[in-house]
């Protein structure tokens, strides 16, 4: 590896766009794996039921309790009925893509109409919302 200090400015700008692209090939990658893996796990696991005489819904009931993703129904305060836990994480700005309009996520206040009509029938697409409120960067939140 070459010494950055021997390096032009633009040399310096080059190298780091190499290894962002570098670093992405690597992701995908590494998700394709991931999903691979996976893949052979559930194999497995369907194997083993299926030997042991269960079902597949009752395998994926056995396996809630160890299911820590939050997405989980949740308690409200007083008890009464249950609701689905927030989508939209506290302190964390979301950023309208057609605007500048910005929000942040939080468990009180309302979501604005822009968020609302964006997460219609699908919460989990709050991630693409998420922005950093400097630079402009998406957050990575899980």
């Amino acid at each position: 590896m070459t010494d950055a200090r021997n390096m032009s400015f633009a040399d310096i700008q080059k190298r780091i766009q190499e290894m962002d692209n570098e670093r992405a090939q690597l992701e995908l990658a590494l998700q394709a794996k991931r999903g691979e893996e996976l893949k052979v796990l559930a194999d497995a696991y369907a194997k083993k039921l299926e030997a042991a005489g269960f079902s597949i819904p009752e395998g994926k009931a056995a396996l809630d309790p160890y299911d820590k993703s939050g997405a989980k129904r949740t308690r409200s305060s007083n008890g009464s009925q249950a609701s689905e836990a927030k989508a939209y994480v506290k302190g964390t700005v979301y950023k309208d893509p057609n605007s500048s309009a910005t929000w942040t996520g939080g468990t009180k206040g309302r979501q604005p109409p822009w968020l609302i009509a964006a997460l219609e029938g699908a919460p989990d697409k709050v991630k693409a919302y998420e922005k950093l409120a400097i630079g402009g960067d998406l957050v990575n939140n899980g």
